[in-house]
Protein backbone atom coordinates (compact mmCIF):
# COMPACT_ATOMS: atom_id res chain seq x y z
CA UNK A 1 0.00 0.00 0.00
CA UNK A 2 1.29 3.35 -0.84
CA UNK A 3 0.22 6.63 -1.74
CA UNK A 4 0.60 7.94 -5.23
CA UNK A 5 2.12 10.89 -4.11
CA UNK A 6 3.98 12.36 -0.71
CA UNK A 7 1.71 14.34 1.13
CA UNK A 8 2.93 17.38 3.34
CA UNK A 9 0.15 18.73 5.64
CA UNK A 10 0.13 21.52 8.28
CA UNK A 11 -2.59 21.61 11.23
CA UNK A 12 -2.58 24.39 12.12
CA UNK A 13 -5.42 27.34 13.64
CA UNK A 14 -4.15 30.64 15.23
CA UNK A 15 -6.33 29.34 18.39
CA UNK A 16 -5.20 28.20 20.71
CA UNK A 17 -6.74 24.84 23.18
CA UNK A 18 -7.79 22.64 19.86
CA UNK A 19 -6.28 19.97 20.63
CA UNK A 20 -4.16 20.56 17.61
CA UNK A 21 -0.63 18.62 19.00
CA UNK A 22 -3.43 15.62 20.40
CA UNK A 23 -4.56 15.20 16.93
CA UNK A 24 -1.22 15.67 15.09
CA UNK A 25 0.33 12.61 17.16
CA UNK A 26 -2.84 10.76 16.93
CA UNK A 27 -3.56 10.83 13.41
CA UNK A 28 0.65 10.33 12.66
CA UNK A 29 -0.03 7.21 14.64
CA UNK A 30 -3.13 6.08 12.85
CA UNK A 31 -1.43 6.77 9.76
CA UNK A 32 1.02 5.00 10.81
CA UNK A 33 -1.22 1.64 11.90
CA UNK A 34 -2.71 1.93 8.31
CA UNK A 35 0.95 1.29 6.61
CA UNK A 36 1.82 4.59 5.54
CA UNK A 37 5.12 6.08 6.74
CA UNK A 38 4.80 9.19 8.27
CA UNK A 39 6.57 11.74 9.68
CA UNK A 40 5.94 14.25 12.28
CA UNK A 41 7.71 17.18 12.49
CA UNK A 42 6.71 19.72 16.04
CA UNK A 43 6.82 23.07 15.57
CA UNK A 44 5.59 23.83 18.91
CA UNK A 45 8.11 24.80 22.09
CA UNK A 46 5.11 22.57 24.34
CA UNK A 47 6.48 19.90 23.13
CA UNK A 48 3.87 18.06 23.61
CA UNK A 49 3.32 15.86 20.36
CA UNK A 50 6.53 14.36 21.44
CA UNK A 51 5.95 13.55 25.05
CA UNK A 52 5.37 10.29 23.54
CA UNK A 53 9.03 9.42 22.17
CA UNK A 54 10.55 6.48 24.48
CA UNK A 55 13.25 8.69 24.96
CA UNK A 56 14.51 12.57 25.68
CA UNK A 57 16.44 12.89 21.96
CA UNK A 58 19.64 14.23 21.71
CA UNK A 59 18.72 16.77 18.59
CA UNK A 60 15.30 19.05 17.87
CA UNK A 61 13.81 21.16 15.24
CA UNK A 62 15.97 24.05 16.99
CA UNK A 63 19.47 22.40 15.84
CA UNK A 64 17.73 21.88 12.12
CA UNK A 65 16.94 25.50 11.54
CA UNK A 66 19.80 27.36 13.39
CA UNK A 67 21.87 24.46 10.85
CA UNK A 68 23.35 22.80 13.93
CA UNK A 69 22.88 19.53 11.93
CA UNK A 70 20.72 17.83 8.93
CA UNK A 71 17.13 17.20 9.41
CA UNK A 72 17.80 13.07 9.49
CA UNK A 73 19.91 13.40 12.37
CA UNK A 74 16.57 14.39 14.37
CA UNK A 75 14.15 12.23 12.90
CA UNK A 76 13.11 9.72 16.07
CA UNK A 77 11.54 6.63 15.87
CA UNK A 78 8.07 6.74 17.98
CA UNK A 79 6.00 3.92 16.72
CA UNK A 80 6.36 1.49 14.25
CA UNK A 81 6.40 3.64 11.08
CA UNK A 82 5.91 6.88 12.87
CA UNK A 83 8.50 8.63 13.24
CA UNK A 84 8.98 12.59 15.18
CA UNK A 85 11.30 15.43 14.88
CA UNK A 86 10.71 16.85 18.54
CA UNK A 87 10.48 20.55 19.34
CA UNK A 88 12.18 22.16 22.72
CA UNK A 89 12.04 25.10 24.46
CA UNK A 90 14.58 27.19 22.74
CA UNK A 91 12.41 27.15 19.38
CA UNK A 92 12.31 30.97 19.43
CA UNK A 93 15.69 30.85 18.96
CA UNK A 94 15.56 28.86 15.53
CA UNK A 95 12.67 31.83 14.61
CA UNK A 96 15.40 34.81 15.21
CA UNK A 97 18.56 32.75 13.29
CA UNK A 98 15.75 32.35 10.31
CA UNK A 99 14.97 36.36 10.46
CA UNK A 100 18.53 36.97 10.66
CA UNK A 101 19.41 34.95 7.80
CA UNK A 102 16.70 36.46 5.27
CA UNK A 103 14.34 34.53 2.72
CA UNK A 104 16.58 31.85 1.99
CA UNK A 105 16.07 30.14 5.66
CA UNK A 106 12.04 30.02 5.09
CA UNK A 107 13.11 27.52 2.68
CA UNK A 108 15.34 25.15 4.55
CA UNK A 109 12.69 22.90 5.55
CA UNK A 110 10.95 22.76 1.78
CA UNK A 111 14.90 21.91 0.92
CA UNK A 112 15.26 19.64 3.81
CA UNK A 113 12.14 17.59 3.51
CA UNK A 114 12.31 16.64 -0.35
CA UNK A 115 15.22 14.14 0.39
CA UNK A 116 12.80 12.18 2.50
CA UNK A 117 11.05 10.33 0.17
CA UNK A 118 10.91 7.02 2.48
CA UNK A 119 7.54 8.97 4.03
CA UNK A 120 3.90 9.02 2.41
CA UNK A 121 3.31 11.73 5.01
CA UNK A 122 5.13 14.50 6.91
CA UNK A 123 2.76 16.44 9.40
CA UNK A 124 3.73 19.57 10.86
CA UNK A 125 2.45 20.70 14.54
CA UNK A 126 1.69 23.95 15.32
CA UNK A 127 1.55 26.29 17.87
CA UNK A 128 -1.22 29.00 17.38
CA UNK A 129 1.02 31.60 17.62
CA UNK A 130 2.57 32.82 13.90
CA UNK A 131 6.25 33.15 13.57
CA UNK A 132 8.91 32.50 11.44
CA UNK A 133 8.63 28.77 12.34
CA UNK A 134 5.83 28.74 11.04
CA UNK A 135 6.25 30.42 8.32
CA UNK A 136 8.93 27.75 7.37
CA UNK A 137 7.19 24.94 7.99
CA UNK A 138 3.91 26.25 6.18
CA UNK A 139 6.29 26.99 3.09
CA UNK A 140 7.57 23.47 3.19
CA UNK A 141 3.17 22.22 3.47
CA UNK A 142 1.23 21.93 0.46
CA UNK A 143 -1.74 21.23 2.48
CA UNK A 144 -3.91 22.69 5.60
CA UNK A 145 -5.52 20.97 8.08
CA UNK A 146 -7.40 23.12 10.13
CA UNK A 147 -8.91 21.88 13.71
CA UNK A 148 -11.93 23.78 14.48
CA UNK A 149 -14.50 24.14 17.79
CA UNK A 150 -18.04 24.57 17.33
CA UNK A 151 -18.76 27.71 18.88
CA UNK A 152 -19.97 31.16 18.01
CA UNK A 153 -17.89 33.21 14.89
CA UNK A 154 -16.05 30.28 14.57
CA UNK A 155 -16.88 30.25 10.56
CA UNK A 156 -15.54 34.25 10.81
CA UNK A 157 -12.13 33.26 12.91
CA UNK A 158 -11.80 30.98 9.99
CA UNK A 159 -12.00 33.41 7.22
CA UNK A 160 -9.82 35.90 8.77
CA UNK A 161 -6.92 33.34 9.25
CA UNK A 162 -7.45 32.16 5.48
CA UNK A 163 -6.85 35.94 4.69
CA UNK A 164 -3.81 36.17 6.72
CA UNK A 165 -1.89 33.37 5.39
CA UNK A 166 -3.04 34.36 1.90
CA UNK A 167 -0.94 37.87 2.55
CA UNK A 168 1.91 36.39 4.50
CA UNK A 169 2.90 33.63 2.42
CA UNK A 170 2.53 35.41 -0.80
CA UNK A 171 2.29 33.00 -3.80
CA UNK A 172 2.55 29.88 -2.06
CA UNK A 173 -0.67 27.91 -2.29
CA UNK A 174 -1.88 25.51 0.37
CA UNK A 175 -4.66 23.55 -0.19
CA UNK A 176 -7.21 22.87 1.93
CA UNK A 177 -7.04 18.91 3.37
CA UNK A 178 -10.02 19.66 5.86
CA UNK A 179 -11.48 21.26 8.91
CA UNK A 180 -11.90 19.48 11.54
CA UNK A 181 -14.73 19.99 14.53
CA UNK A 182 -13.06 19.35 17.10
CA UNK A 183 -14.04 18.69 21.27
CA UNK A 184 -17.85 17.64 19.39
CA UNK A 185 -20.35 17.08 21.96
CA UNK A 186 -23.29 15.74 20.03
CA UNK A 187 -25.81 16.03 23.46
CA UNK A 188 -26.17 20.09 22.83
CA UNK A 189 -28.24 21.35 20.10
CA UNK A 190 -25.89 24.51 19.77
CA UNK A 191 -23.15 21.83 19.03
CA UNK A 192 -25.56 20.79 15.82
CA UNK A 193 -26.39 24.33 14.53
CA UNK A 194 -22.39 25.45 14.31
CA UNK A 195 -21.80 22.06 12.59
CA UNK A 196 -24.32 22.94 9.69
CA UNK A 197 -22.84 26.32 9.80
CA UNK A 198 -19.79 25.29 8.98
CA UNK A 199 -20.84 22.82 6.56
CA UNK A 200 -23.25 25.60 4.71
CA UNK A 201 -19.94 27.71 4.48
CA UNK A 202 -16.91 25.37 3.71
CA UNK A 203 -18.79 22.49 2.11
CA UNK A 204 -17.28 19.40 1.44
CA UNK A 205 -14.07 20.31 3.14
CA UNK A 206 -15.71 19.43 6.89
CA UNK A 207 -13.55 16.10 8.40
CA UNK A 208 -15.23 13.72 10.07
CA UNK A 209 -16.03 15.05 13.54
CA UNK A 210 -13.48 14.36 16.77
CA UNK A 211 -15.76 14.31 19.70
CA UNK A 212 -15.33 14.79 23.18
CA UNK A 213 -13.58 12.13 25.08
CA UNK A 214 -12.24 11.64 28.70
CA UNK A 215 -9.91 8.85 27.57
CA UNK A 216 -7.47 11.62 26.05
CA UNK A 217 -6.32 13.13 29.06
CA UNK A 218 -5.62 9.50 30.33
CA UNK A 219 -3.39 8.27 27.21
CA UNK A 220 -1.51 11.74 27.68
CA UNK A 221 -0.49 11.15 31.12
CA UNK A 222 0.46 7.65 30.52
CA UNK A 223 2.51 9.22 27.61
CA UNK A 224 0.50 6.83 24.94
CA UNK A 225 -1.38 7.16 22.29
CA UNK A 226 -5.31 6.92 21.90
CA UNK A 227 -4.84 3.32 19.98
CA UNK A 228 -2.80 2.28 22.48
CA UNK A 229 -4.24 3.46 25.86
CA UNK A 230 -7.95 2.10 24.29
CA UNK A 231 -8.35 1.64 20.84
CA UNK A 232 -12.32 1.28 21.49
CA UNK A 233 -12.63 4.81 22.51
CA UNK A 234 -14.53 7.39 21.49
CA UNK A 235 -11.53 9.03 20.07
CA UNK A 236 -9.83 6.50 18.63
CA UNK A 237 -12.41 5.76 16.43
CA UNK A 238 -12.66 9.15 15.20
CA UNK A 239 -9.37 9.63 14.45
CA UNK A 240 -9.13 6.53 12.46
CA UNK A 241 -12.40 7.89 10.45
CA UNK A 242 -10.31 10.88 10.05
CA UNK A 243 -7.21 9.28 8.74
CA UNK A 244 -9.07 7.20 5.94
CA UNK A 245 -10.98 10.30 5.18
CA UNK A 246 -7.90 11.86 4.20
CA UNK A 247 -6.53 8.96 2.81
CA UNK A 248 -9.38 9.01 0.30
CA UNK A 249 -7.92 8.56 -3.20
CA UNK A 250 -4.67 9.26 -2.48
CA UNK A 251 -3.50 5.44 -2.57
CA UNK A 252 -2.67 3.54 -6.10
CA UNK A 253 -2.77 0.12 -6.98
Amino acid sequence: MKLAKQRKISIFNMKGGLGKSTIAAYLAHAFAMLGYPTLLIECDMQKNASSILPEPPTHTLTDVLCERVPLKKAIYQARDNFFIVPADRKLNTAANHIVSQGRKAYKSLTKATQELTEYDIILYDHSPSYSSVTETALLASEELLIPCELEPYSVEGLIEMFNKLQEDLDDHELDIAGIIPTHVDLRYAMTHQYLQQLKDTFKEKITPIIRTDADVPKAQSFKQTIFEHNPNSKAAHDIKELALYLIGDSTNG
